[in-house]
């Protein structure tokens, strides 16, 4: 399946990287590799992680990295993975 960045999740991935950076600047680098990893696994494997709590949609689904949530929509129609959100965990989802 093609993954892809909603403009939102780009926005979410690019101010984590900068707030991770600012004390912390390999860490940001290792967090961002770290991300990509488990983001690429979901070509393979769309059905990783669990269903997101908030929405109860067997499509919507979510995957941990540290204190970060990954959602994403699993479009099988479209042979897509469309991530949604990179969000912190402490941080309401909707």
């Amino acid at each position: 399946m093609k993954i892809v960045f909603s403009k939102g999740a780009q926005r979410d991935l690019i101010d984590t990287i900068k707030y991770i950076s600012k004390d912390k600047p390999k860490a940001a680098l290792d967090w961002t590799s770290e991300l990509k990893k488990s983001v690429q696994k979901l070509s393979d494997y769309p059905h990783l992680g669990r269903i997101v709590p908030e929405f109860s949609d067997e499509s919507i689904r979510e995957i941990i990295k540290g204190q970060y949530r990954i959602v994403h929509k699993i479009d099988v129609d479209m042979d897509t993975i469309a991530i949604l959100a990179v969000h912190h965990s402490k941080k309401l989802l909707i």
